[in-house]
């Protein structure tokens, strides 16, 4: 008896069971993997036993806090409260002390990282003349979405609007012109591909900013409209990233909506509007934690997200291109991308130079060690984003040396869609390592 046939996926169905299994893992990702400003000492010392009640209290964190959105209170065995008003000087937050009995007092603390705005918290008891009781589990209320998520849905918001529509500025248009054409169709779908991808950036900036203000707020929606979330948004990068990325997207919509409703200076509007989003990049890296590494590493991300985006995008034109020339074949169609396929293979080891030299020296500024790379959490995510732009750049040298020439040559466009695709596939799953590795705090020096 013959086992029966194991069913595979339809061609057409594969990329979705791709995505969808990269959302799943992503969802997957435990939310401590995003901790920052951990207390890394304090007076009283965690458990200690002090003989006489201390006048203050003072709490010592890896990196620097946000002053005015510190919270701290210092609890007697009756639930009094008698922590004053933190002062914060950088990463060290001294609270003074009312006068109080003998007994266990439990510290709870609350800080914002300056740099990300991330928020964390944390207890601990010490005595006074006795010995300290654990403090009890506070129970909370978060937004259930992953800021994992949300970071790979900007990624994929800014190829899809910088990357795609800047390679129909710098290749698209220069080629038909060339050739003697203007318009075909193409347009609509990089209209269509670029208003999806404003919509999408839009949104999941403004649910990450919900995502790190709540803990903050900690409490219904209706105070995200208080001023509450004005420190957040003025002190912390992330704030400012949000306030600034918000606006943005917005006017990219705008020129994108208006580059429909006015064909005449469509292409001016397309190619400002991707403009624009390869400049709200920059807040990405200046919500992350290249901000903190210096003027050279934060310049070097921002490179390093500009080549990536220029990359992707112009698979992605590539692949509608193509998809259009091959449901509706014709000469024009067929000669356009194969015009568009030569220039972007021209340009695409640049792109990869500078992702790689960027990365590797953002990736020196974030390390303390080469053994970090294997030692860490984060490491280990570097070496499987590193990875996957490494199979991708295998793609990548296929395309250039094997399928570009064939192309060139009058070959069929059959199966090049195809390759294409796997390679957009292999570089969305790079994008979901980053969005993860964004979320997660590099290893400290030891």
């Amino acid at each position: 008896m013959t086992a029966a046939p194991a069913r595979t996926l339809p061609r057409r169905r594969r990329p979705v069971a791709v995505f969808a299994c990269a959302a799943l893992l992503l969802l997957l990702v435990p939310a401590s993997a995003s901790a920052h400003a951990v207390l890394e000492t304090s007076t009283p010392s965690f458990g200690a036993v002090v003989q006489r009640e201390p006048g203050h209290l003072t709490l010592a964190y890896d990196e620097d806090v946000v002053p005015s959105l510190a919270q701290v209170s210092v609890l007697t065995p009756r639930g009094r409260d008698l922590a004053g008003a933190p002062r914060v000087s950088g990463s060290t937050v001294t609270v003074p002390l009312r006068p109080g009995p003998k007994g266990s007092y439990t510290v709870r603390w609350r800080m914002v990282a300056a740099d990300d705005g991330h928020v964390t918290e944390g207890a601990f008891s010490f005595g006074v003349d006795a010995q300290p009781v654990a403090p009890t589990p506070v129970g909370g209320v978060g937004i259930p979405l992953a800021p994992e998520v949300l970071a790979w849905l900007q990624f994929v918001g800014i190829v899809l609007v910088g990357g795609t529509l800047v390679f129909r500025a710098l290749i698209t248009v220069p080629a038909g012109r060339a050739l003697g054409r203007s318009g075909g169709g193409e347009e609509r779908i990089a209209i269509g591909l670029a208003a999806i991808g404003a919509v999408v950036a839009l949104h999941a900036a403004f649910f990450a900013f919900l995502v790190g203000a709540y803990p903050v707020v900690g409490s219904g929606v209706g105070d995200f409209i208080d001023a509450e979330i004005i420190p957040i948004r003025l002190s912390t990068h992330s704030g400012q990233a949000f306030t600034y990325s918000s606006f943005a997207w917005i006017a990219a919509l705008s020129l994108i909506v208006a580059a429909w409703a006015y064909p005449r200076r469509r292409e001016q509007l397309l190619a400002a509007a991707g403009a624009l989003s390869l400049a709200i990049a920059f807040g990405l890296s200046w919500a992350g934690h290249p901000a903190v590494g210096g003027t050279l590493v934060l310049i070097a991300d921002y490179a390093h997200l500009l080549a990536a985006a220029l990359w992707v995008g112009g698979l992605v034109a590539l692949i509608a291109l193509v998809a259009s020339a091959r449901s509706r074949p014709s000469p024009e169609r067929e000669a356009l991308f194969r015009a568009c396929l030569l220039r972007f293979s021209a340009l695409a080891p640049g792109l990869v130079l500078v992702l790689a030299a960027a990365g590797v020296y953002v990736a020196i500024g974030e390390l303390p060690s080469v053994s970090a790379l294997l030692t860490s959490h984060y490491g280990i995510l570097l070496v499987a984003k590193v990875a996957a732009f490494a199979v991708a750049i295998a793609l990548a040298a296929y395309h250039r040396f094997h399928v570009v020439p064939r192309v060139a040559a009058g070959a069929s466009l059959a199966g090049v869609r195809r390759t294409l695709a796997n390679e957009v596939l292999v570089l969305a799953a790079a994008l979901a390592l980053a969005a993860i590795l964004s979320q997660t705090a590099p290893p400290l020096p030891t």
